[in-house]
């Protein structure tokens, strides 16, 4: 082979080498799913929140509807030196308002590379982790440390022990109101006995954020042959629906 043959062999087997390396390089970049999180300043979400509400004293059930619209506010650096964001709730009896400004609210959020944390009323929970996969799991409650007011059995339910639970990443889910192409869900709790139902999850879309969340706490000590919404006697049960998100300029 003479000197250019060799040169223009050497060139493209360099280049070869090159692309070769670069795509392998390409392909081990995990997702590490931080858009099923998002951040930014002014993202806004509006929820309907559907709930029931069963009371074993005056043996009643009370059902109702609100809106809900959070959106996140101003960044500062939590206790621990971590960028957080404040989260502005509001609420209105219709998607179009009027919308008033919840003034005991205290949520806000922390986003790191490792995990994505949420305040709601000092209470505070571990919403995931990056990288999420199917089966991923972690305790999300593990700094609460009393029971909070809506658990009803504080003997049995240590909520530190949730172990929450990826059981879906990157699948299809409509909530009713929108089809989001690419969701995570989490299970939080699923456990339930001849006189107790706890159920606890959340689904995420990417770029979005929360979007179907589901929330069950009830008990009944009769009326076994019934479903749960029928013959609950005490406790709550809890549906949030995203109907509206965007960014506000």
């Amino acid at each position: 082979m003479n000197y250019i043959g060799r040169s223009l062999f050497l060139l493209l087997f360099s280049a070869l080498l090159f692309t070769s390396c670069k795509e392998e390089v390409e392909t081990l970049i995990p997702d590490m799913g931080y858009n099923y999180f998002p951040d930014d300043s002014g993202s806004y979400i509006i929820y309907k929140v559907d709930s029931s509400v069963y009371d074993d004293f005056t043996e009643t059930k009370r059902t109702s509807s609100i809106f809900l619209k959070e959106v996140l506010t101003e960044q500062y650096p939590d206790n621990l030196g971590r960028p957080a964001r404040t989260i502005a709730c509001y609420y209105a009896p219709a998607i179009d308002g009027p919308w008033l400004k919840d003034p005991n609210n205290q949520y806000y959020q922390v986003k790191t590379n490792k995990v994505a944390e949420r305040w709601e009323n000092n209470l505070r929970y571990v919403k995931l982790v990056f990288p999420n996969n199917v089966s991923d799991n972690w305790l999300g409650n593990k700094y609460i440390i009393s029971p909070p007011p809506y658990i009803i059995d504080t003997s049995n339910y240590r909520v530190q022990d949730w172990k929450y639970t990826i059981t879906s990443k990157d699948q299809p889910f409509n909530n009713g109101v929108f089809a989001f192409d690419s969701t995570l869900q989490v299970m939080h709790i699923a456990d339930s006995s001849v006189i107790n139902k706890t159920l606890s999850f959340e689904t995420y879309a990417r770029n979005i954020g929360l979007v179907y969340r589901e929330f069950w706490v009830v008990a009944s000590q009769s009326n076994f042959d019934q479903p749960w919404p029928i013959r609950a006697e005490k406790g709550f049960i809890v549906r949030q629906y995203a109907v509206g998100y965007g960014k506000e300029e």
